[in-house]
C-alpha cells in the first residue's frame, strides 16, 4: 500500500513500463521466429513447453490453480502446433515417429487434473528433455545457431554437406531406428 502512495505522489506508474517491456519481448520473439530455420523453431517450441511445465509446478506450489491450468493449456497448444507442423508427405516414417512422441506428451499433459497428477507431467517433461537434446543436435548438425546470442541460420541442402544425415538419430528409447536405405538419404522436413 505504501508503494502505491509514494508512486502516486511522485506520479510514477509502472503499467506503461511493463507494457513497453512486454511489447518489446513480444516483438523480439516474433522476429526470432520469423527469421529462424525450421529446426530452430522446433527447438524453440520444445523449450517453451518445458518452460511451461516448470510454470505449472510453480503455480501449484503457490496454490495458483488458474495459473497452473493456463500453463497446461499453453503446453497443449504448443504440442498441437508441433503435431500440425509435421510433414507427413515428405518423410512419413519420421513424421509418424515424431507424431507418436508428441501424442504421448499431449495425452500425459491432458491427463493432469491437479498437483496429485504431477507424475504424468514429469513423464512428459522427461520425453521433452530428450527431444530438446535431439533437436539441439539437429540444429548443430545443420549449422543452426543455438547459442546465447540467439542467432538463426538456415541450412541449404544444395550447398552444404548432407552425407551425415544418417547419423542423426533421436535418443529416445521408444523410437525405433530407421533401417531402410532410402530413409538415410532423406532430409528432415519437420
Amino acid at each position: 500500500m505504501e508503494m502505491d502512495i509514494s508512486m502516486a505522489l511522485y506520479g510514477i506508474t509502472l503499467k506503461p513500463v511493463m507494457q513497453t517491456a512486454q511489447k518489446a519481448q513480444k516483438t523480439y520473439i516474433e522476429r526470432e521466429v520469423a527469421t529462424a530455420a525450421p529446426q530452430k523453431i522446433q527447438l524453440m517450441l520444445i523449450e517453451a513447453a518445458i518452460k511451461n511445465i516448470h510454470r505449472v509446478k510453480n503455480h501449484w506450489e503457490n496454490n495458483d490453480l488458474e495459473g497452473a491450468f493456463h500453463a497446461i493449456t499453453r503446453i497443449q497448444d504448443i504440442v498441437t502446433e508441433i503435431l500440425c507442423s509435421l510433414d507427413m508427405k515428405g518423410s512419413p516414417e519420421i513424421a509418424q515417429s515424431l507424431a507418436g512422441i508428441y501424442v504421448f506428451i499431449f495425452r500425459k499433459v491432458a491427463s493432469v487434473r491437479g498437483p496429485d497428477d504431477m507424475a504424468a507431467m514429469d513423464e512428459a517433461l522427461k520425453v521433452l528433455m530428450v527431444e530438446r537434446q535431439s533437436w539441439k543436435e539437429i540444429c548443430e548438425k545443420f549449422g543452426v545457431k543455438t547459442d546465447a546470442l540467439k542467432q538463426s541460420a538456415t541450412f541449404d541442402s544444395k550447398t552444404q554437406d548432407t552425407s551425415g544425415l544418417q547419423e542423426i538419430k533421436p535418443k529416445a528409447p521408444h523410437i525405433p531406428p530407421i533401417q531402410t536405405e532410402t530413409a538415410t538419404k532423406r532430409s528432415w522436413n519437420v
